[in-house]
């Protein structure tokens, strides 16, 4: 598997945690700065499930880093 992609809270000063990153924003904030189609993705994979494991599960496949700020 590909390296997992980051999220990073600050613009991508800093990247954080998965779980810092929802404790700060929330996963419907979150999912804004998300690939359409990778989120698509997830959810279609491992939905129901909870917002930690969305979000790891996205970053494991996504293209791009997500950046917020």
């Amino acid at each position: 598997m590909k390296n997992m992609k980051r999220i990073s809270v600050d613009n991508g000063r800093t990247f954080v945690s998965p779980k810092e990153a929802l404790e700060r924003f929330g996963l419907n904030v979150i999912a804004h700065y998300m690939d359409d189609d990778d989120r698509e993705r997830t959810h279609l994979e491992i939905a129901p499930c909870t917002d930690l494991e969305f979000l790891t599960r996205y970053l494991q496949i996504a293209k791009n880093d997500i950046i917020i700020g």
